[in-house]
């Protein structure tokens, strides 16, 4: 029964109803949901005995603890705080005491300098439970809508919190360093002495954690002999105390767990300053250079630590231990975070008895987490038996790996997984010994050169899951060689994962699901190849979803790398039906490498027809990245307009002659026409879009270069095609192209087309589109690097945008594009004058009204994808002004109208406000939140959209709808709300974040299309997340 206190704190945050139901998401203690947080709620050894927990997107975001209807003593809290620290699963711990709500940061442990010895850890602030004001700002900063929305991490509170400061990123620091000090204590001279050393030091330091593993959850304590100190410091006094252990280890479990390959060099290299090392990390002196001798006031609890971040630990050795040989293996490591947000779907409806295998499962994230839900599914919410798990372990997981040090690491952390979700007391020894998985259900093999054991290939299986290596893993044989007639081998040239992903999709059989992290850029590349293997997958794995997390690749998603992955889900529960897929991006967030919060919500997925994605390859890039309204602009430009390169051949612009890549200096040595002496340089650092500025050329003073190209490709009039994507555009976002009248040498940074003996109006002419937003559009989202990799525009890129036939094109438009192009050219920096340029250029496409509005945005969205730095996306999410909200409005009012005209009876009037959902006084208290009102009023459309100006005293009508339990039909995994639509019988709030991507015209045309399929034209109240 849980206290006064703790009820008005958690009504008055919107977790509890005001009939004292748990809001969705909110798991109290006796909910069967809360078996799967055992160490959270029940565990007598980790000692919070949380009361609830409270989950957005399947992910835990608070703690609540209820300390009942006295204070709680400096110790009580100080153990709390200590305890969810180390279980590390949320990041804010919730202590209501009878007077006040006490907030704790979970992912920081304090430091010593912080906190006196035996004193309470001070909290991030304390709200008082009699101040209506004070219980108002906890609402603001932490309550349920907040957290919902991803307000909570903008807030003084979450601003706090930096996962950097985890238990399991503390964790791996104290062992890394530990490691480094271990391996350097006999100053080894060579790399094979220094992989020798650091290979003793890995296990030592295993075992250490194994055992203390064993002791914090009581597992050792019966077995050990009489003689053998329970104490883990005592255990590793002396060498003889620490090999005894090693021993009763080797003996007690099985080989797969702690191989002793070379006793006797583990006697030579355990000396007691490599024990003394072991000791200060287990009694909790820091390690860590510059922390070095600092005790920690928390101590690492293995009884707590949730077993899938003891398992991180392990993967980082399996890294470190070779780091070349991990590189050219493809050992990574994989985030906790991003291990859930790929299962989540794949486990959603799927049986407690299902078959998972990763097919180059590394050393066992995917699998542990899998074991996890199996068991918990299978358990039903009743105690897990230990038949149970380990029929689960042995029978229904498989993991193949060409690396057998990282199998060794996978077979350990399962075992420590089945400890750990073994619910049974373990009364004997035996219990404690595992079957080897070795060779029985893990496998040393390499995926693809070489037959898999027959374990593997006489069955299908319910699941394939994992995060394949982007880099070629190669025994003695590699993959497949391609060929065209077997679709089996279809593969993208340089992507290694698509090969395991054909394999999945061959152990998955009819009917298996896959969820796997993949490379990204293969999936939107225009290579035949490419196309080819996608599509085949695609239509063969169907239903597909994909979610793209290349906006994040910059942010920390991977430790060591900066690659752009997607998520990649076919037949699980998240698909549509089979001829459609569905698509969409992980947002950009600037608190994501602090929090590693996956933005993901149901606003950030489309869904698209199947049959335009394999008719039109640009189509899938351009409704991930951007829209569904994006796919169809790009599908009709693929479909009406012809190539560059075929505009350029009926301009007798020919390769071997009128055009190419500028010269190459670094190479060989080639010696370059003497007519080069006496011409000017290109180079990206003095190039500007349409004319050159002939002042601030360079001469040419190469003595030699590698590619020194055609003399008549330098001929002027020549079009410069920039090629990398910088600051030279007229505006940020915009491709750069410019007219030289002049002969100029360019390098091959450009991509350059002489007009001379051509009619160099055409010059002009394309100088005017590639200028354009028109042409920023096509590369945004219909090209294959920008937003992917580096923001370049190779020639082949270039030469499949799409053009008109300007040899055919109303002489009055030609003249219109040309006369646009000098206007701008004369006065790059007017805005006035690139708008008419645009235009000019929309016109020769014959774009309608919307189309104009894709193309016009996609500038900005464009610079996003080029300029990747934070500062710049820092753009992204200013607050929107009144303008913005009012083009935004009149573009949803607008759209939304063009569909009631045919009746004529009635029109859409759309309202804005002057304030955010910021104040006190507005009741639902979300911070940074913009609504935007759209009200059914009589009479048919006007000319131009209804847009006001509203009371923001009518945001008040809001509070009750905030406050109810809307619990929408969608996944957990999707909880984050981050667009909500709250429908009256004659009205429509639309409620966002208040961020300016969310409130462009785009965004209006496509929040209009949702609004038109929501059918509203309802009675009652309801409401839609999006």
């Amino acid at each position: 029964m849980t206290s006064a206190a703790y009820r008005q704190a958690l009504e008055a945050t919107g977790y509890l109803a005001s009939n004292g139901l748990p809001a969705p998401g909110l798991v109290p203690a006796n909910d069967p949901r809360a078996a799967k947080m055992r160490a959270i709620f029940s565990d007598e050894r980790v000692g919070l005995r949380a009361d609830a927990v409270f989950s957005a997107q399947n992910a835990p975001t608070s703690i609540f603890k209820d300390a009942g209807d006295s204070e709680p003593s400096d110790d009580d809290l100080r153990q709390w705080h200590e305890a969810a620290w180390n279980v590390g699963v949320a990041p804010l711990l919730w202590i209501i005491t009878p007077t006040d709500v006490r907030l704790y940061d979970c992912y920081a442990s304090p430091e010593p300098a912080d906190e006196s010895a035996g004193q309470a850890p001070q909290p991030l602030d304390r709200f008082v439970l009699q101040s209506a004001d004070r219980l108002r700002a906890l609402d603001i900063q932490c309550g349920r809508i907040a957290t919902e929305t991803g307000a909570f991490w903008a807030s003084p509170i979450g601003s706090k919190i930096n996962r950097r400061h985890r238990v399991d990123r503390e964790l791996l620091a104290e062992i890394s360093a530990l490691e480094d000090r271990l391996t350097a204590l006999d100053d080894p001279q060579t790399d094979r002495a220094v992989a020798h050393a650091r290979d003793i030091a890995q296990r030592f330091i295993g075992r250490c954690i194994f055992t203390w593993y064993l002791l914090d959850r009581g597992i050792a304590q019966p077995f050990l002999p009489s003689e053998m100190p329970t104490d883990l410091s005592a255990m590793f006094a002396t060498p003889s105390s620490a090999f005894a252990l090693f021993d009763w280890l080797r003996t007690t479990f099985n080989g797969d767990l702690f191989p002793m390959d070379d006793p006797g060099a583990e006697h030579e290299q355990l000396t007691p300053k490599h024990l003394e090392l072991i000791r200060d990390f287990v009694e909790g002196r820091s390690l860590i250079p510059d922390r070095l001798g600092q005790g920690r006031l928390f101590r690492f609890r293995f009884n707590a630590i949730p077993v899938d971040l003891v398992s991180s630990i392990y993967q980082q050795f399996a890294r470190t231990s070779a780091a070349d040989e991990a590189r050219s293996q493809g050992l990574h490591y994989t985030p906790v975070e991003l291990v859930h947000l790929t299962l989540d779907p794949v486990f959603e409806g799927l049986s407690s008895h299902a078959t998972i295998i990763d097919p180059a499962c590394g050393s066992g994230a995917f699998l542990v987490e899998a074991f996890r839900r199996l068991v918990w599914r299978a358990a039903e919410g009743q105690p897990a038996t230990r038949d149970l798990v380990r029929r689960i372990l042995y029978t229904q997981l498989f993991g193949v790996d060409i690396n057998r040090a990282a199998l060794g690491i996978a077979a350990f952390s399962l075992y420590l997984a089945a400890l750990e979700l073994d619910e049974q007391p373990i009364s004997d020894i035996r219990d404690l010994k595992f079957d080897r998985l070795i060779d029985t259900t893990l496998f040393e093999a390499d995926s693809l050169g070489e037959k898999l054991p027959a374990p593997i290939t006489c069955r299908t299986f319910d699941a394939v899951v994992g995060n394949p290596p982007w880099t070629f893993v190669k025994k003695e044989l590699g993959a497949d060689r391609r060929r065209t007639s077997d679709s089996s081998t279809l593969r993208p040239r340089r992507s290694p994962d698509q090969a395991f992903l054909s394999l999945g999709a061959e152990l998955a059989g009819v009917h298996g699901r896959v969820g796997m992290v993949m490379k990204a850029t293969p999936f939107f590349s225009k290579d035949v190849h490419a196309v080819a293997a996608r599509n085949h997958l695609l239509a063969h794995l169907a239903p597909v979803a994909l979610i793209n997390l290349s906006y994040l690749r910059r942010e920390d998603l991977f430790p060591d790398a900066v690659g752009p992955a997607l998520l990649f889900f076919a037949r699980c529960g998240l698909g549509p039906q089979a001829d459609r897929m569905l698509v969409g991006s992980i947002p950009w967030t600037p608190d994501f490498r602090r929090t590693g919060v996956f933005g993901l919500g149901p606003g950030e997925i489309r869904s698209i027809p199947l049959k335009r994605v394999l008719a039109t390859p640009t189509f899938l890039k351009a409704a991930t990245f951007g829209t569904v309204r994006d796919g169809w602009l790009i599908e009709r430009l693929e479909k009406d307009f012809q190539r560059f390169d075929v505009l350029m051949q009926a301009l007798e612009r020919d390769p071997s002659a009128n055009r190419g890549q500028g010269f190459q200096v670094r190479g060989d040595a080639n010696t370059p026409p003497s007519s080069y002496r006496e011409l000017k340089v290109v180079t990206p650092e003095k190039f500007s879009a349409f004319r050159l500025d002939y002042g601030s050329l360079d001469d040419f003073t190469h003595p030699t270069l590698h590619r020194p190209r055609r003399e008549s490709i330098f001929l002027g009039p020549i079009l410069l095609c920039s090629k990398v994507g910088n600051a030279s555009g007229a505006e940020r976002g915009r491709y750069s192209a410019a007219v030289s009248s002049r002969d100029v040498l360019y390098t091959q940074n450009f991509y350059g087309v002489s007009f001379a003996g051509a009619d160099v109006r055409y010059a002009f002419a394309l100088s005017a589109i590639l200028n354009s937003s028109l042409t920023s559009f096509q590369f945004a989202f219909g090209g294959p690097t920008w937003g992917l990799e580096r923001p370049t525009v190779e020639p082949h890129d270039l030469l499949s945008l799409r053009i008109p036939d300007l040899t055919k094109i109303d002489p009055a438009l030609l003249d219109a594009l040309i006369e646009a192009e000098k206007k701008a050219a004369a006065d790059p920096t007017s805005s006035a004058r690139l708008t008419a340029l645009d235009e000019a250029v929309f016109d020769a496409y014959d774009l309608d009204s919307d189309e104009r509005t894709l193309a016009r945005d996609s500038v900005d969205r464009a610079r996003y994808l080029i300029f990747e730095n934070r500062s710049e996306r820092g753009g992204l999410i200013t607050p929107p002004g009144a303008e913005a909200l009012r083009a935004y409005a009149g573009q949803v009012a607008q759209t939304v109208d063009a569909y009631l005209r045919a009746r004529n009876e009635r029109h859409l009037e759309a309202v804005i406000y002057p304030v955010r959902l910021t104040k006190a006084v507005l009741a639902s208290g979300v911070p940074g939140i913009t609504a935007v009102r759209f009200v059914m009023a009589k009479g048919g459309p006007g000319r131009e959209p209804v847009v006001r100006d509203g009371d923001p005293m009518d945001l008040d009508a809001l509070s009750a709808l905030l406050r109810g339990q809307f619990d929408a039909p969608i996944p957990p995994y999707l909880n984050e709300r981050r667009q909500i639509r709250l429908y009256g019988s004659d009205d429509l709030f639309i409620l966002k974040p208040s961020e300016i991507r969310n409130w462009t015209r785009t965004v209006g045309l496509n929040d209009a299309d949702v609004i038109l399929a929501d059918h509203w034209m309802r009675r009652g109240s309801t409401v839609a997340h999006a």
